[in-house]
């Protein structure tokens, strides 16, 4: 399948460290293996015959330039201009739009932009004497828009939410409206230069700053879907009937033929304390050789015919949306709650998968078939680490259902931990990542304020759950690749070769090396050496920001992260519509071969096998899976980035209440105008402008980016600052509209800051990581990095299971 290079050459050829290349050398820097060369050369005639990529005459690959116009992503500026980000990757990367020359676009809007082109001047960056001017707006991001209703003498107006727009809009007619009022509002003239737009409120939310208010603003902000359609309520109430009826025949009649009766095997659930849809069940018999693994996983497809009303509305919804307090979900609770959830003591279908293990936690075998169980017991985290302990009443604590605990149920538990251990091993010897990045939960009073927060807990059961969930997305992926059938498959791609050169960069300067094109196996090295240590924040984030984004395609790609060849998500079809694909493709399997009893055996009988499942209904064309992946991954960011900006404003309101207090903070960012810094108590971050950070009045020179150390450095006096140092800060100002916070250093740690080491000259370098220098503070950083890729850090810090199950614990 080439095309499963197609992303990985585009990112390569983009990157601003590439230098062009023919054919075998690319492949080389990209490590292709000799098996795979034609299909990458394939590749690469594919793009270059898409217009992507372009072979020049010297037959080396690089991007096509501008042409007369180009077609992308407006991206604004507060001060006005603006640029373009290509549709298609161009040579000159994003293309500048003058403020005179947007033609009233907003940040996302989809334009047709005409290129202009100047004669090169000395001192030109490359592309710089290329600009544009929007011409057409091809497709508005927004069409509504949240803000607080303000009065200005007789002039109404509201001032936006966030940064999309920068400037107050006037409403003209204000009816049943107040001034401080959370409102939604269309824009009916855009904003032009210095002139104002012109807005009309469509919905009035409340009071802003109230908790339920904003959390409304957002799910406005962002288009979260709302109440389900009749027709898919009715629908969910007809399946609950049936289900119920079905269960009735059961109890008289038995199991048909086609569902394995699993309801005398020890089932049972492990999940948050406050979460109501238990939609994985574990099992485990010892072996002869090892372990038999059962991950239970609840048959939502079972329910949810494709083409449905249920189905149309999960497709567009794509994924339950987890804010603060508030679960959007995918399907109506009714089901997720109800007959789709693996209750305690009441009979459920699955879909289940079987993996055996030897000893050491590689994998021998592995089988499916849609069952009927019934769950022995409902666990939390904490109530299962507690068994495993041998602290019975510690368990106690922390159960939410009857704290009866039986030999079996320990036992079992026991033996989970010692297999996940193993699995685990297995898994960091292949090369699995693991990244020490540190994650809280946000405590909340009655009305819905932020009143602390506290360290997620760090049981070894969630990462008992997470390998066993992982095990079980790959077993399905290999399946369906032994029998060549497309899926659509959880990717996570290699970082490109160039990607690399900033974090060798970083930790050169810190006294680590890693090779030119480091492997899983370097990387994981270099992250378990500075585990724990004062190091591991700096260490941790610039691993963090080489790793791409995992998304959705059934492009053969794997899963870097995890070190997987094949992975795909199964295990929570309750809540992303990609896993139900998954088990749709599952069901026409299971319907081939007898429920999972006649397995394919040799290579010709999987042949024909894939002839057939690929001529099937649920089993889906390729093109069609490209498009629910791409429009998947788009709701899963959607709906990230609407749970990070309510949390961030959430926590902003409690801080703008603690004005003048102290915080330890950790720098993620640096950049020429100022310090990110992130207060580690709530993990939110705030701007340390360049003209606040502390220098003596006796030293005179200018802040300074280094780019040797990637450090924020003053020509006079050698402090720096750099990602990963350790700050006390203070707030000083919040602004909630803008969800911004600015910071400043105390002047008691200015001072120790004042005496601290020696003085960091311009392309010097930095001391060890692991050094005292400085006072813990003047450490290391990666080269420069844009703002964008720090907002994305949060969303791969933790592998996608571990994610999920975090979300799943939020309160329906």
């Amino acid at each position: 399948m080439p095309s499963r290079f197609h992303s990985r050459i585009l990112r390569h050829v983009a990157h601003e460290n590439y230098r062009p290349a023919v054919i075998p050398q690319m492949a080389q820097e990209l490590g292709v293996e000799d098996a795979d060369l034609d299909a990458f050369a394939t590749a690469i005639d594919q793009l270059a015959d898409e217009g992507k990529i372009l072979i020049n005459d010297s037959s080396r690959i690089e991007l096509p330039p501008f042409g007369n116009e180009v077609i992308g992503t407006f991206r604004g500026n507060a001060r006005g201009f603006g640029f373009v980000v290509p549709r298609d990757l161009r040579l000159q990367g994003d293309l500048y739009i003058g403020r005179d020359d947007t033609l009233n676009a907003l940040t996302g809007d989809i334009v047709r932009a005409a290129v202009r082109k100047r004669p090169r001047r000395p001192g030109m960056k490359p592309g710089e004497e290329y600009s544009g001017a929007v011409v057409e707006i091809l497709e508005r991001k927004r069409s509504a828009f949240t803000g607080e209703l303000e009065q200005r003498g007789k002039q109404w107006i509201v001032r936006p939410d966030g940064g999309t727009l920068t400037a107050p809009v006037i409403i003209r007619d204000v009816t049943n409206a107040h001034v401080g009022d959370k409102v939604v509002f269309e824009l009916r003239e855009y904003p032009e230069g210095d002139m104002l737009g012109e807005g009309i409120i469509t919905k009035v939310l409340g009071k802003a700053g109230e908790p339920d208010v904003e959390t409304q603003a957002v799910i406005d902000t962002y288009n979260l879907p709302d109440d389900f359609p009749e027709e898919c309520i009715e629908q969910t109430r007809e399946v609950t009937q049936t289900y119920d009826e079905e269960i009735e025949q059961i109890e008289k009649e038995g199991v048909p033929e086609d569902r394995l009766d699993l309801r005398d095997t020890f089932i049972f659930t492990i999940d948050p304390p406050d979460a109501k849809d238990y939609d994985d069940a574990i099992s485990l018999e010892r072996t002869d050789n090892g372990w038999k693994l059962g991950v239970h996983i609840a048959d939502v497809s079972h329910f949810i015919p494709r083409g449905s009303a249920l189905d149309v509305e999960a497709r567009e919804r794509g994924n339950s949306v987890y804010l603060p307090r508030l679960v959007i979900p995918m399907l109506p609770e009714l089901l997720s709650n109800g007959i789709c959830s693996l209750q305690e003591g009441v009979p459920r279908y699955c879909k289940s998968a079987f993996i055996e293990f030897d000893d050491q936690g590689r994998v021998l075998g592995q089988g499916f078939a849609s069952t009927l169980i019934h769950s022995a017991k409902r666990l939390t985290y904490l109530e299962a680490q507690a068994l495993i302990d041998g602290d019975i009443k510690e368990a106690r604590k922390h159960a939410k259902t009857d704290p009866v605990y039986t030999e079996e149920l320990t036992d079992t538990l026991r033996g989970l931990n010692t297999l996940a251990q193993r699995i685990r091993e297995r898994r960091r010897k292949d090369g699995m990542i693991h990244l020490d990045l540190p994650d809280v939960e946000l405590i909340f009073d009655e009305k819905g304020n932020v009143i602390d927060a506290e360290p997620e807990d760090d049981a070894f059961t969630h990462t008992i759950i997470e390998m066993f969930m992982v095990e079980a997305n790959e077993s399905l992926a290999r399946l369906f690749e032994e029998l060549s059938v497309p899926l659509l498959r959880r990717v996570h791609a290699d970082p490109v070769p160039g990607g690399f050169d900033d974090l060798r960069s970083f930790v050169r300067v810190a006294g680590y090396n890693i090779p030119k094109a480091p492997t899983r196996e370097d990387l994981q090295t270099l992250l378990d050496a500075t585990a724990g240590t004062a190091a591991a924040p700096a260490v941790h984030f610039a691993v963090l920001r080489t790793l791409t984004k995992a998304e959705y395609s059934p492009a053969l790609i794997g899963h870097f992260a995890l070190a997987s060849e094949a992975y795909a998500h199964f295990t929570s079809p309750i809540r992303r519509y990609p896993d139900l694909t998954v088990h749709r493709a599952l069901a026409e399997y299971l319907a081939q071969t007898k429920n999972g009893q006649e397995r394919p055996k040799g290579s010709k009988e999987k042949r024909a096998l894939g002839r057939l499942l690929r001529s099937a209904s649920d089993c889906l064309e390729e093109q069609e899976l490209y498009e629910i992946g791409k429009k998947c991954s788009m709701t899963e960011q959607n709906a990230a980035d609407a749970e990070r900006e309510l949390r961030n404003l959430l926590v902003m309101a409690l801080l703008a209440d603690k004005i003048g207090e102290e915080f330890d903070g950790v720098v993620t960012g640096v950049m020429k105008n100022g310090v990110f810094v992130q207060i580690q108590k709530y993990l939110v971050e705030g701007l340390i402008r360049t003209e606040d950070l502390p220098v003596d009045g006796k030293w005179s020179g200018r802040w300074q980016m280094d780019q040797r150390s990637g450090a924020l450095v003053h020509s006079g006096t050698g402090r720096s600052f750099r990602m990963g140092d350790r700050v006390k800060v203070m707030v000083s100002q919040v602004d909630l509209p803008r969800r911004q916070m600015e910071l400043l250093i105390p002047a008691d740690e200015a001072a120790k800051r004042e005496g601290a080491g020696k003085a960091l000259k311009l392309g010097q370098g930095g001391g060890g990581l692991g050094s005292a220098q400085g006072a813990g503070f003047d450490k290391i950083r990666t080269g420069s990095q844009k703002r964008s890729q720090r907002s994305k850090s949060r969303d791969r810090r933790k592998s996608d299971h571990r994610q999920d199950r975090k979300n799943k614990g939020k309160r329906q």
